[in-house]
């Protein structure tokens, strides 16, 4: 069990190691030259999009009275969930 936690973790630093590389080395096919500002732009904007998204919404908040469960005992008298009876 442990050496799958091992490899997980190997598996995890070559990733961030790549993609380190990728983003800030000269030698990086895929990062963006300064003669493209049109690139840098849109990267620029997908980077502050991102952020907003992630802080900006809310979490949904559930309506009272949507959940509904029936309750039902079974034969020792311990509460149980009914299924049947739900909505």
């Amino acid at each position: 069990m442990k050496d799958e936690y091992k490899e997980f973790a190997v598996v995890v630093a070559l990733a961030v190691a790549v993609t380190w590389f990728a983003a800030t080395s000269d030698y990086s096919p895929v990062k963006p030259r300064p003669d493209r500002p049109v690139l840098r732009l849109i990267q620029r904007l997908a980077r502050v999009g991102l952020w907003v998204a992630m802080f900006a919404e809310t979490a949904p908040q559930t309506p009272e009275g949507l959940v509904y469960h029936a309750q039902a005992y079974d034969e020792k008298g311990e509460r149980i969930l009914d299924h049947g009876k739900g909505w």
